[in-house]
């Protein structure tokens, strides 16, 4: 019982070459293609925080920027940026809680340390 397979019939060329460049990632024998980055991902993540930050939406920019540590653990960027997010509204709880966390996620932390000191 073997059928013919055609192309369109299942699938067209270029689906079939997505898949077949899928799987070859898998076994990470190529890289993945620049539109599936997760790095782009985070960054246009953070380009959104930073517009809503700018547009006086510190809420939701807090938000965004938690989804980014969320993702990405020690993204400097992301934390030093909700922690001034918390300083501006006067969330002092917040500020310690994030400086604390970002602290213990990021390697160069000395900066961190140095701002929950002032905060003490």
């Amino acid at each position: 019982m073997s059928e013919e397979r055609k192309v369109g019939e299942n699938f067209d060329e270029k689906t079939a070459g997505d898949i077949f460049d899928k799987l070859k990632n898998v076994e990470g024998k190529i890289k993945p293609k620049k539109g599936d980055s997760k790095l782009k991902k985070i960054a246009d993540l953070m380009n959104e925080a930073k517009y809503l930050e700018g547009k006086g939406k510190l809420s939701e920019a807090a938000d965004i920027y938690k989804q980014v540590i969320f993702t990405l653990p020690d993204s400097q960027k992301a934390y030093d940026a909700l922690a001034k997010i918390y300083q501006k509204q006067g969330d002092v709880a917040s500020e310690k809680d994030i400086l604390m966390k970002a602290i213990g996620s990021c390697r160069d932390n000395a900066e961190f340390k140095k701002r929950l000191n002032e905060i003490n």
